[in-house]
């Protein structure tokens, strides 16, 4: 565990190791997006920050939060339905118009829902708010994460989500549609981590991070049915013990989003010279990726900062192609979505 200490201490020096970082953040209006955001705003000196959401009453409250918190930042509230993919081009198509380079792509927009319809994209509803579209996101911004890192600038993706508790995928169900609400999600937590492990191989001057933020009381923690009303007596009668306080969670997953513990491939050996000493405590030294190595790019996180590493089927994954078949079959959806709407051009 990395104590909470040496977090404090690396994030208070953001200050001056990445005082204006231009940030987008999916899902940064409530939650976990939320509660980083704030952290974010308070230890760096002016960041840029686009941040991703549904409701513009949300957006308000926000605004006027951050700007309170460090006024010498910029706050850009996009409104943005991330359902679907046509509203994702939309939102990136507005940072791409002012920004040449971003540092920081940070998604924690998500819900737990079953029994919905497919999107009007023909997506699984399910699938499309946990995987398609933040995967989409990376897709269109990628650009301007490569600028960042060719300037020798910071460049991180970081999805928070289930990263550690992967588990064996069904090659023949990629888009989720027929797994029971359980193995739904941990498909998606494992169809998250393989597609940035590729990412990260891809382009190794960008540092990819699949973090698990662990019980943290958000107000998107709904869940179905008698299931819904379980969970929300438990977080009454023991939340104050079981859950992670929102500013502990803002100032963990504001180290994951930004620390040079986990850095770029192509950093590695430089962040290694730059960190690792004989002794080092946790949280000082270059953390070990997914596939065991230090420094690898690629990184899966528990709630504490733990690297999880060296995961049989994730490796397996690697050696056999599954890999890179999820990330083609994650581009042919999306192929599938732009001739759809082509089409409909056509004959409009």
């Amino acid at each position: 565990m990395i104590p909470l200490t040496t977090i404090q201490a690396a994030n208070a020096e953001l200050a001056t190791r990445l005082p204006s970082p231009v940030c987008v953040f999916v899902g940064g209006t409530t939650g976990i997006g939320f509660f980083t955001l704030k952290q974010l705003a308070a230890s760096t000196v002016s960041p840029k920050v686009y941040y991703i959401g549904r409701t513009p009453s949300n957006a308000v409250i926000v605004q006027k939060q951050l700007e309170e918190i460090n006024p010498k930042g910029t706050y850009i509230f996009v409104e943005c339905d991330i359902l679907l993919i046509k509203n994702v081009d939309k939102a990136c198509e507005q940072i791409r118009e002012k920004e040449k380079e971003i540092n920081l792509l940070y998604g924690s927009a998500g819900m737990i829902r079953i029994g919905h319809p497919d999107t009007a994209e023909g997506v699984n509803f399910m699938a499309a708010i946990s995987y398609y579209s933040h995967a989409r996101f990376i897709f269109n911004l990628l650009p301007l994460l490569k600028a960042s890192a060719a300037n020798n600038h910071f460049a991180r993706v970081i999805r928070i989500g289930a990263g550690g508790l992967e588990r064996s995928l069904d090659p023949n169900d990629l888009d989720m549609r027929n797994s029971g609400f359980v193995r739904a999600r941990l498909q998606h937590g494992t169809v998250v981590t393989v597609s940035l492990d590729h990412l990260a191989k891809e382009n190794p001057d960008i540092s990819f991070i699949h973090a698990y933020a662990g019980a943290v009381k958000t107000e998107g923690q709904t869940f179905p049915g008698l299931f819904s009303l379980a969970i929300r007596a438990l977080m009454t009668i023991a939340g104050s013990w079981l859950l992670i306080p929102e500013e502990e969670s803002g100032q963990r997953n504001l180290f994951y989003a930004t620390s040079d513990i986990y850095p770029a491939s192509s950093k590695a050996e430089e962040a290694k010279k730059a960190l690792d000493r004989e002794g080092t405590e946790e949280g000082k030294a270059v953390a070990v990726g997914l596939d065991g190595i230090k420094g690898s790019g690629c990184y899966t996180l528990h709630w504490d900062g733990t690297a999880k590493s060296g995961k049989k089927v994730l490796l397996e994954y690697r050696e056999t192609g599954i890999t890179k078949k999820v990330w083609e079959h994650t581009l042919a959806v999306f192929k599938g979505i732009e001739e759809k709407y082509q089409k409909e051009t056509e004959a409009a």
